[in-house]
């Protein structure tokens, strides 16, 4: 009795467990169909995402690559920082990147302009015109510190001002007839129209050299500096059709372009040269950066250009640009200006009222830089939401299909004992 009893338990639970297979069985059936409708339904969701913000982030009538000058990748352009007339860039004559990538132009005589790094406009300061302390007449240059603070070089009130990323003034000091500055590592190299002078970030003068000429010691109205990590002074000697590189003390280390004697133009020394089939002449060099690779980029206005330079010697590797107001062209370019995060460079190209981001061959940029900029510049973040919705529900897949099979085990461990 006992016996049978037993048997008939057994019996019993097999039968239960045999009939509730069936049910999981055409339950998970249903589930599994559910479960890839909502994954394609998911998968375009992220195709049609993606196109959209693909739609979003590429300029209207983008160039072709047949239509660029040769080796010039054009980015975007950059034309006003709101929407009316009134707003427009006018005669920018430089810029500069910003360590958030912030894009700062001096403009229209007296405005500064603040771009994002995908041409959004991000802030305008607009100092009043005239002569008082914090008031500008005709800016030139302008830098920015690692603490983003934006230094500009007013050439109409011999001064240079510092402005917080915000657009708080902060401070200027007198400096007679400056073009351009460059600002790294507590020092302040400002070219003017006679000279390089040396200032710490509050305007104490730590060293100058040169003056107004034409002579091998002299300037005339150099409109381009850069210092390199070691310290050497990049200068375009710009009247003077030249380039120069300078210890941090002021010794002359190597000249690129005319040579010069104290009273007339003399015999020019690159014009008619040409190194590894680059032309090694210059017409008016302006601004300066220096790329990725150590290179130094200066831009030509007379020969619409930028050159790309070898900073141990001048020499000249690569000429990129051509006329015109074309994307990707330049008109009279006076001043350009390297993002390392995203391997751009910003070119104040000034007779078109624009600033171009273009990007040259050969610069050293990181790739994974340059995608993670872009990823965070671009509402990129939004495509990987129907892709985090997919893996989940794969994932979610996965976990139930593992605990029904650890189910089965016991159920089948079970039937064993």
């Amino acid at each position: 009795m006992s016996n049978k009893t037993d048997h008939h338990a057994v019996s019993a639970d097999e039968e239960f467990y045999y009939e509730e297979t069936v049910v999981e069985h055409v339950d998970n059936r249903r589930r599994r169909t559910i479960l890839a409708t909502i994954l394609v339904a998911l998968l375009f969701l992220l195709m049609g995402t993606t196109w959209f913000v693909l739609k979003i982030n590429t300029p209207t009538a983008a160039p072709s690559v047949a239509e660029l000058p040769s080796g010039v990748s054009w980015v975007r352009s950059i034309y006003t920082w709101g929407t009316t007339a009134n707003t427009l860039l006018r005669g920018p004559v430089d810029d500069a990147v910003a360590p958030d990538g912030t894009i700062w132009v001096a403009t229209n005589k007296q405005i500064i302009a603040g771009f994002t790094p995908d041409g959004r406009p991000k802030r305008v300061i607009m100092p009043v015109q005239g002569k008082g302390r914090g008031q500008v007449i005709a800016l030139e240059g302008i830098a920015v510190s690692e603490t983003g603070d934006v230094y500009v070089a007013d050439f109409g009130r011999n001064a240079v001002l510092v402005f917080s990323a915000q657009g708080a003034f902060l401070r200027e000091w007198p400096v007679e007839l400056p073009n351009e500055l460059y600002v790294r590592n507590g020092k302040v190299t400002v070219v003017t129209s006679g000279g390089v002078k040396v200032f710490d970030l509050q305007g104490k003068e730590i060293a100058s050299w040169g003056k107004r000429g034409r002579g091998e010691e002299n300037f005339d109205l150099p409109h381009g500096v850069y210092v390199g990590a070691d310290g050497t002074t990049f200068v375009s000697d710009t009247q003077n059709a030249r380039i120069r590189a300078y210890t941090p003390e002021g010794r002359l280390l190597w000249t690129r372009g005319k040579t010069r004697t104290t009273d007339k133009l003399a015999k020019t020394t690159d014009a008619s040269v040409t190194i590894n089939g680059v032309a090694q002449s210059l017409e008016l060099p302006a601004g300066m950066t220096m790329d990725s690779n150590g290179r130094l980029i200066v831009v030509d206005p007379f020969k619409f250009e930028a050159l790309v330079l070898n900073p141990k010697n001048g020499q000249i590797l690569a000429r990129y640009g051509d006329f015109g107001d074309k994307d990707g062209q330049f008109a009279y370019p006076t001043g350009i200006s390297y993002d390392p995060q995203r391997d751009t460079f910003a070119v104040a190209d000034t007779a078109n009222n624009r600033i171009q981001v273009i990007r040259l061959p050969g610069t050293g940029g990181s790739l994974l830089k340059r995608g993670i900029a872009g990823a965070t510049d671009r509402p990129w973040w939004l495509c990987l939401i129907p892709l985090i919705l997919i893996m989940l529900a794969i994932v979610l897949r996965l976990t139930k299909r593992r605990n029904r099979a650890a189910r089965q085990d016991d159920v089948q461990d079970s039937q064993d004992a």
